[in-house]
């Protein structure tokens, strides 16, 4: 049984899986089933067990709670369920639905700015994911190697984009989702 570090991590892993078996792989990334707690999500001794559309995955409750301490919301160390192309393709896809939310914010407090500043946050956290993936050290290589993307959807979207998981690339992504993210808050500090 597939192991994920949070209830996040979980459902980023469905959407991927989901949107591999699709028609056309890649195209659409469609949110994961909502947790519901007794019905699809069972607690355990130790672990959740999410009961998802493309089988049972587990959750550890210490892996969940250290992460959500840290604000990791995918958390803690390398993924094991999602590769590092996925990872950057993740990343842009909240990036582009931020986008759009952010454009047609208008200023007001409350759950539009939330999901706002949650989206920048999640786009960024989805490439520091991809980063993990990056050879260390400076004559460690420019790119991730091949070995960190094992998934058919990560290798499809590396094939489309060559240079997505490229160190100058996650370095560029990144720098524009944390920039726009402290844009946006400096803008509406006072809202």
């Amino acid at each position: 049984m597939p192991i994920a570090r949070t209830l996040w991590e979980a459902q980023i892993y469905v959407a991927l899986e989901t949107a591999q078996a699709g028609p056309q792989p890649g195209e659409v990334l469609a949110p994961a089933p909502d947790f519901e707690l007794g019905d699809n999500l069972v607690e355990g001794p130790d672990a959740w067990t999410y009961r998802s559309p493309i089988g049972e995955i587990t959750i550890p409750y210490s892996s969940q709670h250290s992460s959500t301490r840290l604000g990791a919301h995918w958390g803690l160390g390398r993924s094991q369920l999602v590769d590092a192309a996925e990872w950057a393709v993740v990343g842009h896809l909240y990036a582009d639905r931020t986008i759009a939310a952010d454009m047609a914010y208008d200023g007001q407090p409350g759950q539009a700015r939330y999901h706002v500043e949650l989206g920048w946050e999640l786009a960024a956290e989805a490439i520091r994911e991809a980063m993990k993936s990056l050879p260390e050290g400076t004559n460690g290589g420019d790119t991730v190697p091949d070995s960190e993307i094992w998934t058919s959807f990560g290798a499809d979207a590396k094939a489309r984009d060559p240079y997505l998981v490229s160190r100058a690339r996650l370095d560029d992504d990144l720098e524009y989702y944390t920039g726009t993210l402290a844009d946006f808050r400096a803008l509406y500090s006072d809202s």
